[in-house]
């Protein structure tokens, strides 16, 4: 690289972690970038294996915090379908897991 990175890099340890037994542990994410949105969804069983899982995209200008609560509004229709008790949602928008939360 030519340039610094204007970003200071601080090195983390992250690691996927399995839920507790008898449950179901849902990742969602989504993106923006200009009119477009993404987002994605995976379910995994107490034992890591993948359940289900799902992308989708929308022709619509939203702001990252909606795209976001519109992942979690899917991983929560993939719960319906299973019919599970016990789950786990993971997330990094950490705007939406505290309003969540509270």
């Amino acid at each position: 690289m030519v340039n610094k990175s204007m970003l200071p890099l601080s090195p983390s340890s992250k690691k996927w972690e399995k839920p507790l037994r008898g449950t179901v542990k849902i990742n969602f994410d989504a993106a923006v970038l200009n009119t477009k949105t993404g987002l994605g969804v995976i379910a995994c069983d107490s034992e890591g294996f993948f359940i289900r899982g799902g992308f989708g995209f929308k022709n619509e200008k939203m702001t990252s915090d909606w795209v976001e609560l519109y992942a979690f509004e899917e991983s929560l229709k993939i719960i319906r379908l299973f019919n599970v008790t016990k789950v786990t949602f993971e997330t990094y928008c950490t705007t939406l897991a505290s309003r969540i939360k509270k």
